[in-house]
């Protein structure tokens, strides 16, 4: 039997796991997440407590609790009130062993859960006694229970990787499914986008639904907007704009001019407000330090200024960097037969995967036989206007960044060497040119759809994969 290897982000892709699982039946399937997602409710433990982001790592793990453990998945999927006050309160009944959702389970598994959720409960104390200003209190509301627990682990441990293998081991995820981190860290990872008319925006959520508002953290009863509107603010999420001299080198540029600036404003913190603490740095740059607890993701959003010309990652600083990938990572690809970009935000949450340094090894060099992109059934705030041959484009480029970064040769690396195939669903709303794409080595499959739905018709989906494995 195949062995599957998924690279995607957390929401969109949940619904496929059945289906991924089927296909490779008793051998394994991994999932590979992006730790970079800035926003919701994650963004508070990144705020408070450093570390990556596990938001997409958690929403994946908690769709593969099977159903026998259906109580602890309702603890592990539990979101906190939107009211701070209750909110507060839920944490506190969670921590004590009180709350209604304890009832079902039984006082031994109870006690070992309790056991990371009362050592999380504990560093929050901590960086509340630290940091006495509201900027550095935790926030409790719309927090997620799997997200506590994942990082109390992970404290614990020293380990995001062994984590998640705790969480599989508790809730009973089979041992064929693997879920992997990107990177294996204990601290937080950035990304930034590149435009094409030289902007740049710094921070996931930021990029895919900016905040217009200032005040830090922001009131509760606000809610951002998914863009700015049309004024000033409306690149108030921006750097400075700079005239694009060279396509690889304009990042580079552009950070390191602005990070004398940066250095010198450090003086301007208090050394108690802005004391180490944990894994949270010493200085980050001004946009990743606004809050990213509260936004709306609406369908009839507002394209960026300017299509996205590539993804990086940043340092707290704002400087181009290029992390390693984890080992597990670059190791599962190489081995894998399928390798599937799967559904989801291509810039967001496949891209920041595809640009570790050694992925593109991985890809271009391994045993891997099919690489297959599963089209999107519509286009979002990051990908508006593009055809699917753009897509294709994005991931093979994203590829040729991580080799060009371990001094490997991409030049006129052939498209195929990255993606075999393109799935896409009938009547789409992306422009498929089938036979520019052909020329280009790629094979395109059509599938047919849910009817008045941007969703693919499961059956005939698992059908066509099973096909070309």
């Amino acid at each position: 039997m195949p062995k599957i290897t998924v690279v995607s982000g957390g929401t969109a892709t949940n619904e496929l796991t059945p289906l991924f699982s089927n296909l490779s039946k008793s051998n394994k399937t991994s999932y590979i997440l992006p730790i970079s997602d800035n926003g919701g409710s994650t963004s508070e433990l990144i705020r408070v407590i450093g570390g990556p982001a596990i938001g997409d790592i958690r929403s994946r793990l908690t769709r593969l609790i099977p159903s026998h453990q259906e109580h602890i998945k309702q603890l592990l999927t539990f979101r906190l009130s939107l009211d701070p006050h209750i909110a507060k309160h839920q944490w506190n009944e969670i921590v004590e062993g009180t709350h209604e959702l304890w009832t079902p389970i039984s006082s031994s598994t109870k006690e070992i859960f309790r056991s990371f959720f009362v050592h999380l409960h504990v560093e929050l104390l901590k960086r509340s006694r630290i940091h006495q200003s509201t900027k550095r209190q935790f926030r409790h509301e719309l927090a997620s229970v799997g997200n506590m627990f994942l990082t109390g682990v992970r404290l614990f441990i020293g380990s995001l990787d062994s984590s998640i293998e705790l969480f599989c081991k508790l809730t009973d995820i089979s041992t064929n499914i693997q879920v992997l981190p990107c990177i294996n860290t204990n601290f937080t990872y950035h990304i930034s986008a590149l435009l094409e008319n030289g902007l740049i925006i710094t921070g996931q959520s930021q990029i895919s639904h900016p905040s217009t508002s200032q005040e830090y953290p922001p009131p509760i009863h606000k809610t951002r907007p998914p863009t700015p509107s049309d004024d000033a603010l409306r690149t108030n999420y921006f750097t400075d704009a700079g005239v694009p001299i060279n396509e690889v080198e304009i990042s580079k540029h552009q950070h390191q001019q602005r990070r004398v600036s940066l250095e010198s404003s450090v003086s301007t913190f208090s050394d108690s407000d802005e004391e180490e603490s944990g894994n949270v740095p010493q200085y980050t740059h001004p946009e990743l330090k606004k809050s990213q607890l509260h936004f709306n993701k609406l369908e009839s959003i507002e394209p960026l200024l300017s299509p996205i010309k590539r993804i990086f990652y940043v340092s707290p600083y704002g400087e181009e960097i290029c992390p390693t990938a984890n080992g597990r990572v670059t190791s599962t690809i190489a081995n894998s037969d399928t390798l599937i970009y799967s559904i989801g935000s291509l810039m967001t949450s496949i891209a920041p995967v595809l640009v570790l340094k050694g992925v593109g090894k991985a890809i271009t060099t391994g045993k891997c036989k099919n690489k297959i992109l599963l089209l999107n059934g519509c286009l979002d705030r990051e990908t508006f206007g593009m055809t699917a041959y753009d897509f294709v484009k994005v991931i093979v480029e994203s590829t040729e960044y991580s080799l060009r970064n371990q001094n490997m040769n991409s030049e006129q690396l052939p498209w195929n060497k990255v993606v075999t195939h393109l799935i896409y669903m009938s009547d789409l709303k992306i422009d498929v040119d089938v036979e520019l794409l052909n020329s280009r080595g790629v094979a395109c499959v059509e599938v047919s759809k849910i009817e008045n739905t941007d969703y693919f018709d499961l059956g005939q989906l698992e059908q066509t994969l099973a096909d070309i494995i």
